[in-house]
C-alpha cells in the first residue's frame, strides 16, 4: 500500500474524476492486481446470511474480475468494529460491505475513513451516519476519523431514518393518531430517528410530547399512539415498555416501532395481548418487486439457497451490485480507493433490482422503499408497501 499526496484539490491525478465532489489531500492505493471486497456479518444479526448469500450471489453473477483485477471476497464474523479493523489491515482492501444492524455503522465507519476505504452499508438506516440531527451533537462528521483527509467514505443503498420518519408519520396519519407519545433509548440512533418522527408528525398536525420512556408518562399524556426509538439493543426495553403500556389504562394504544426492533422477540412477547404493533422496514413485498428484480434475484436466490430471501437481503444484493459496477467503471485505477469512493458517490440513475436511484454527497440513497408490518398473533406481519417522500 502506498500513500500518495496530491497536488491541490484538483490535481491533474484527479482530473479524470470528472470534478471533486469530495475534497481530499492524499489517497490510498492498493499495490498488484488482487482486490479484496469485504463484508461484515457479525453474530446474532437477524437476517444476516441473507444478506450475505445476497451478496454472494451477486458476485457470482456478474464474475470475479474488474478488468485487470482480481476480486475476492472475505465475509467476517467478528463483532463489528474487529471486523472494520481486520479489513483496513488488508492492503488488498477496497471496499467494506458494512453493518446491518442501524446504528453500529457509527462504531466502525471512523476505522475505514481512516484508510480511504469505501464502505457500503446493505441495511443502516441511521439518520446521524449522513445527516446532521438536532439530536446528535457533532454528527455526522464526529464519526470520521481522517474527514479533512479523505472527505466522506461513507454511502449506502438502503434509505435513511429521515425517510423511515416521513413514513412512519404518513402511516400515522392513516391511522388515525391525533396525539403521539415519542419516547427513545437514549442512543445516538434512538435519539435521531425519535426527533425525525417527532417533526413529521408535527408537520402532519398530530400533536406530539416527546419525554421518558415509561409507562406510567404515556398513559399521563392522554396520547393514542406511542412511537419508541431504540436500537437493536433495546429491544428487551421496548418489550417491556410496550407490553407495560398495553397492560395500563389505553390497552387500544397504537404503538410503533422503527427498523432496528423488527424482530420475532419483541412480536411473540406481545402475543398473549392485543396490542396494536406496526413496524417499518426498509424493503418490498413480493408484489412491489418488479419483474426485473425477480427474475434478476429473487428466482437465483430461491434456486441457489432454497428459500425465499429475508426482506433486507435485496439491499445486501444490491451493495455488492452496485461495488462491483463502479470498481468496473473505475478500470485501471480500481486499486485507487479514492477513485472508488469518487465514482460511488457518483453514481447516478443507477438502474438495479431495489429501483433506479442516485447517491447524493451525503451517501444517501435517492429512493425510499418501505413495507410496514403489523402484529398478529405474536407475529410481525407485512402488510403495506410505501415509498417515502424524497
Amino acid at each position: 500500500m502506498r500513500t500518495w499526496t496530491r497536488l491541490g484539490a484538483c490535481a491533474a491525478a484527479i482530473a479524470a474524476l470528472a470534478g471533486c465532489a469530495t475534497q481530499t489531500s492524499s489517497t490510498v492505493t492498493v499495490s498488484g492486481t488482487s482486490l479484496t471486497i469485504y463484508a461484515s456479518n457479525p453474530p446474532g444479526v437477524p437476517g444476516s446470511q441473507d444478506v450475505l448469500d445476497a451478496e454472494r450471489l451477486a458476485l457470482k453473477q456478474a464474475g470475479s474480475s474488474a478488468g485487470s483485477f482480481t476480486l475476492r471476497f472475505v465475509s467476517l464474523s467478528q463483532k463489528p468494529s474487529d471486523n472494520a479493523r481486520t479489513a483496513i489491515q488488508d492492503s488488498k482492501a477496497v471496499a467494506y460491505l458494512g453493518e446491518l444492524s442501524p446504528g453500529d455503522s457509527s462504531g466502525t465507519l471512523g476505522i475505514t475513513n481512516d484508510q480511504d476505504l469505501l464502505q457500503v452499508t446493505p441495511t443502516d438506516t441511521a439518520i446521524a451516519l449522513t445527516q446532521s440531527s438536532p439530536a446528535v451533537q457533532g454528527a455526522p462528521n464526529n464519526y470520521y476519523e481522517q474527514l479533512k483527509t479523505y472527505g466522506r467514505t461513507f454511502a449506502r443503498v438502503v434509505p435513511s431514518g429521515v425517510a423511515e420518519a416521513r413514513a412512519q408519520a404518513s402511516q400515522m396519519r392513516t391511522l388515525g393518531v391525533r396525539k403521539l407519545y415519542v419516547a427513545d433509548d437514549g442512543s445516538d440512533y434512538g435519539k435521531a430517528i425519535a426527533n425525525a418522527v417527532s417533526q413529521d408528525a408535527s408537520t402532519d398536525g398530530i400533536t406530539v410530547t416527546h419525554g421518558s420512556a415509561s409507562a406510567s408518562a404515556v398513559s399521563a399524556s392522554g396520547a393514542d399512539a406511542l412511537f419508541y426509538g431504540a436500537a437493536a439493543g433495546a429491544r428487551a426495553t421496548a418489550q417491556t415498555l410496550f407490553g407495560a403500556v398495553n397492560e395500563g389504562q389505553n390497552p387500544r394504544l397504537k404503538l410503533f416501532a422503527p427498523s432496528a426492533l423488527d424482530s420475532s422477540s419483541l412480536a411473540s412477547s406481545l402475543a398473549s395481548t392485543k396490542a396494536q404493533l406496526y413496524v417499518s422496514e426498509p424493503g418490498f413485498l413480493s408484489s412491489s418487486l418488479s419483474k426485473a428484480a425477480k427474475q434478476q434475484f429473487t428466482s437465483p436466490f430461491e434456486a441457489a439457497y432454497g428459500h425465499a430471501p429475508s426482506p433486507e437481503a435485496i439491499f445486501g444484493y444490491e451493495a455488492m451490485s452496485a461495488v462491483l459496477a463502479v470498481l468496473r467503471e473505475a478500470g485501471s485505477q480500481a486499486n485507487n480507493r479514492s477513485r472508488v469512493v469518487h465514482d460511488f458517490f457518483a453514481i447516478k440513475n443507477r438502474p438495479s433490482v431495489v429501483g433506479t436511484y442516485s447517491i447524493n454527497s451525503q451517501g444517501d440513497t435517492s429512493i425510499s422503499p418501505f413495507v410496514f408490518s403489523r402484529l398478529v398473533r405474536g407475529t410481525l406481519v407485512p402488510y403495506k408497501f410505501v415509498q417515502a417522500s424524497p
